[in-house]
């Protein structure tokens, strides 16, 4: 335990996921440590991808002592169904599809979305007892987000 006070989540936090709890240090860190893992499935954590949810967290008012926490978690070596079982998920959101839905952003963060991500996060989604057709519109709104913003980008960015 890193003796690390409770994250209290912030206004994007609250408006985004609903988030009202105060979050325990450490086992954000646990979760984060599975969303890496599933990110780098196809072998590589992508900077993008890492970006993204450092950003993503950053935007959810945690310290910078969770970033540099975040930066140091060994992603390679990280057992997702160890992992996954150690997240407490009582939480009033539904903490299993967050953690769904983030991984999704992130292994999208790049680009691409390898074959060996969306198999880890089925994987992660049998051990949550998520179903795949949950899954599967999770993945239909992070592609929808993607297009929005980039069509938003494009419209701002030009002069019609």
């Amino acid at each position: 335990m890193s003796g690390q006070p409770k994250i209290k989540p912030s206004v994007y936090a609250e408006r985004k996921y609903n988030a009202t709890e105060l979050v325990d240090f450490d086992m954000g860190i646990e979760y984060s440590g599975a969303l890496l893992a599933i990110a780098g499935a196809e072998g590589e954590l992508a900077d993008a991808e890492l970006q993204w949810y450092i950003d993503e967290v950053l935007l959810m008012g945690v310290t910078q002592e969770y970033v540099d926490a975040i930066r140091k978690i060994d992603w390679q070596n990280v057992n997702i169904e160890e992992v996954l079982s150690k997240v407490n998920f009582d939480f009033p959101l539904n903490v299993k599809r967050s953690l769904l839905y983030q991984a999704i952003k992130m292994s999208r963060a790049d680009g691409l979305y390898h074959e060996k991500e969306k198999a880890a996060v089925a994987r992660a989604a049998e051990i949550l007892g998520v179903e795949q057709s949950v899954v599967k519109s999770i993945e239909s709104i992070a592609e929808l987000e993607d297009s929005t913003a980039q069509l938003l980008r494009s419209i701002l960015s030009s002069n019609l």
